[in-house]
């Protein structure tokens, strides 16, 4: 089954949060110390989201992945940093999918959308 793509809401934080660490904690492992991946809290991460988004100071489109209901990937991107991008151009900020979700088509979903 395709991944269906579509914006974030409120109501995603925990799932993206949960996607956000997990993606950290593998993709991380033997690069960032193991006590800083293990310190990494879901429901602090969705505590930020949510508060980012209520403020309305978030300055990036979050897209979130679906499969069956659950989320299982996410990804951000605004506006581009680079000093000679033109308005019309953006940058991928950041880009997670479950690792029992890689090489599944989530990622490629998320980058197309």
């Amino acid at each position: 089954m395709d991944a269906r793509i579509r914006e974030m809401t409120p109501d995603d934080c925990e799932a993206v949060a949960r996607v956000r660490v997990r993606g950290w904690q593998s993709a991380y492992a033997g690069l960032m110390p193991q006590s800083y991946l293990d310190a990494m809290s879901v429901k602090k991460d969705a505590a930020r989201r949510r508060e980012v988004l209520a403020e309305g100071r978030a300055r990036t489109t979050d897209l979130v992945a679906e499969r069956d209901g659950e989320v299982v990937g996410w990804g951000c991107y605004g506006p581009s940093r680079d000093e000679d991008a033109t308005g019309e151009q953006c940058e991928l900020y950041a880009i997670y999918v479950l690792e029992e979700q890689l090489s599944t088509g989530v990622g490629r979903a998320l980058m197309t959308e």
